[in-house]
């Protein structure tokens, strides 16, 4: 199997940052919230997060809020999936029967990705950058993932499919 390419914030990786990336999962060093199962066919990563609290209390403000103004309302369940999601969310990671299997949500509810190995042409790490901070996710071909995990967790999960797909 041909390793993938790798490009890291939209510049093509030499082989450097992969090695890197390599040494990562070859430690066995595992970053917080990460498990690896299933003779290392699996990784499960909870992303929980601290802003869950200031999250259900915007949720509870907007609600409280929304009898004045209607745009509140609909913009509640937005938040409310959102600290759902910082509670109790995590991102599944299994390779089975030839393909990666990416599950991203709360319990059975969220976003399944299903990519067969053979046709992993690509990984890259994408950073938005703004003025309130920055949003990282992984692209695996044109699917994407992993908004939600941390920028060690990130590269954990990466180094994990570089590994799977040597």
């Amino acid at each position: 199997m041909n390793a993938p390419e790798l490009i890291w914030e939209g510049e093509r990786d030499s082989g450097d940052r992969a090695a890197q990336l390599s040494s990562i999962f070859a430690s066995g060093e595992v970053p917080s919230g990460v498990s690896i199962l299933l003779d290392n066919s699996r990784v499960d990563i909870d992303i929980r997060s601290a802003w869950a609290f200031v999250t259900w209390a915007v949720s509870a403000l907007m609600l409280w809020f929304a009898s004045e103004n209607w745009l509140l309302l609909v913009l509640v369940p937005f938040m409310v999936g959102a600290a759902i999601m910082q509670s109790f969310g995590r991102v599944s990671i299994i390779i089975r029967d030839s393909n990666v299997n990416i599950f991203e949500g709360v319990l059975g509810v969220g976003r399944r990705l299903k990519v067969p190995l053979s046709a992993i042409r690509r990984i890259e790490y994408c950073v938005k950058r703004g003025r309130g901070g920055s949003t990282a996710w992984i692209l695996l071909n044109d699917g994407k993932f992993g908004r939600h995990l941390n920028q060690e967790q990130s590269r954990f999960v990466i180094a994990f499919l570089l590994e799977v797909l040597k």
